[in-house]
């Protein structure tokens, strides 16, 4: 069964279209379909929908859905500013 799809905030999906335009390598850590977190370096070439989900494609070949975004340049996404927070 697949996850349900969260839309993301308008200003997270802007800042992402900006970085697009710009065509610059960004840090980007972000979940697998299948839970894994991952980080890359790369170009974002296109964000945009399919079937009511939002995606990135990378210059990679990669693409992520917005809502697997944990960080972007080292800003946290929308819903994981705690992520990181060492409760120590």
């Amino acid at each position: 069964m697949k996850e349900s799809y969260a839309p993301v905030a308008t200003f997270f999906r802007e800042e992402l279209v900006g970085y697009a335009e710009r065509r610059i390598y960004i840090s980007l850590q972000y979940f697998s379909d299948i839970r894994e977190y991952l980080s890359t370096k790369a170009v974002i070439k296109e964000v945009y929908a399919r079937d009511n989900v939002e995606y990135l494609a990378l210059n990679t070949g990669e693409e992520i859905r917005l809502d697997r975004i944990i960080r972007v340049e080292g800003k946290p996404a929308p819903g994981f500013e705690d992520y990181f927070a060492c409760a120590c």
